[in-house]
């Protein structure tokens, strides 16, 4: 019977064997190697193991399952390749009901997801990875594609009924911006207020509905120079005239906030909440708001407005992190007015005359008063 044996050589590697025993008597039947570490001994004495298997011929009542090993070190990347993540992606299409759209849509959607590039790197990738060929005369049948979108949108609301079980009593709206890399715009693709600090390259602006969990549910394009404000009513009465049945309400940041787009929601009938900012409120509502949160953590208090009530909650860590940024900005302010420095601009400093400024002590009381709030229409 043979059994695998570790010998220490006088070089101080660790020699694996095979050997039987006769008697008192050890018999080498095969030297496997020498190891210099616990790695390499583990992979000899796998090796050891596997020749005992091929040169007995009795089988083991108890057989001990096979380990393959891989040892990183000695290995050698030959290339790379997606294919699960391509078979994933695609029973995500599957499982929404999008399998029925144009390969074309596919596989540039799936090429998005894995690698994200230009339309003409994407065709490349999908060659190169997938062995997914096209001409580079898609770029003709890409506008096409936008015909699906109302479809694609159907779907996506029944995905989330009946996958996720959503009852649409609320949305969620949001904007972001895409830039383009060129200078050159057009009366679309236009400068404007950029999420990525890219003002000068021609974007679009894109308003996007989705569900509480993040799946999107509608989207529009339009031109850059868009205010976001502006978009939220586009979007949402699309989708509502879609799907006449959800009258849901409309969650939005403060950014979406604005006079005139909340008299539009309003009267339209829509239910919402929105962000607020008290930054211009009379100092009167400010006074009394501070009052009766009175600064004590987590506390609650509704107040009438003419766009609904205002919810408004204090926030002790949100308190000392404004403060710590109002303290800053009031530092920074008294250094220019101490200096006199008419040529760099600040917040609570005012300009009394040409030659001289001071300090907004007005303004920077009212700021104190809003630390901590929170506000809600």
């Amino acid at each position: 019977m043979y059994s695998v044996r570790k010998v220490r050589t006088k070089s101080g590697s660790v020699a694996i064997q095979v050997v039987r025993y006769v008697g008192h008597r050890s018999i080498i039947a095969k030297h496997i190697g020498s190891a210099k570490g616990q790695t390499e001994e583990a992979v000899l004495r796998q090796c050891a193991l596997e020749w005992i298997d091929e040169q007995t011929a009795q089988l083991s009542l108890f057989p001990a399952k096979k380990q393959t090993l891989l040892v990183v070190d000695r290995g050698e990347c030959i290339g790379v390749t997606h294919h699960f993540s391509f078979r994933f992606f695609i029973s995500c299409f599957d499982e929404c009901c999008l399998s029925h759209l144009p390969r074309l849509l596919l596989d540039l959607g799936v090429m998005r997801l894995i690698e994200p590039a230009s339309k003409h790197r994407s065709v490349e990738l999908l060659q190169y990875y997938f062995g997914i060929k096209y001409s580079q005369r898609i770029y003709r049948n890409i506008p096409k594609l936008s015909a699906y979108k109302a479809d694609i949108e159907q779907c996506a609301y029944k995905v989330a009924a009946q996958k996720f079980n959503e009852p649409f009593y609320f949305v969620l709206y949001d904007v972001t911006t895409l830039y383009f890399e060129s200078f050159k715009a057009d009366e679309f693709k236009i400068q404007g207020f950029s999420e990525d600090n890219k003002s000068q390259q021609p974007q679009i602006v894109i308003g996007l509905l989705g569900i509480q969990s993040g799946f999107p549910l509608s989207y529009q394009v339009f031109a850059g120079n868009t205010f976001e404000g502006k978009t939220m009513l586009p979007v949402v009465e699309t989708f509502i005239a879609a799907h006449p049945q959800a009258r849901p309400i409309i969650v939005a940041d403060a950014a979406m906030l604005e006079e005139e787009r909340l008299a539009e929601l309003g009267g339209k009938k829509l239910s919402y909440i929105v962000g607020a900012r008290l930054a211009n409120a009379n100092i009167g509502l400010v006074k009394q708001i501070n009052s009766t949160l009175n600064g004590k953590h987590g506390a609650i208090a509704r107040f009438p407005s003419r766009h609904g009530d205002l919810v408004c909650d204090f926030c002790l860590k949100r308190y000392r992190k404004e403060l710590n940024e109002l303290n800053r900005l009031v530092q920074k302010a008294e250094e220019l007015v101490a200096k006199q420095s008419l040529k760099v601009k600040a917040q609570f400093v005012r300009k009394i005359t040409k030659e001289k400024i001071e300090l907004n002590t007005a303004l920077i009381e009212k700021r104190r008063l809003l630390l901590g709030k929170g506000v809600l229409y």
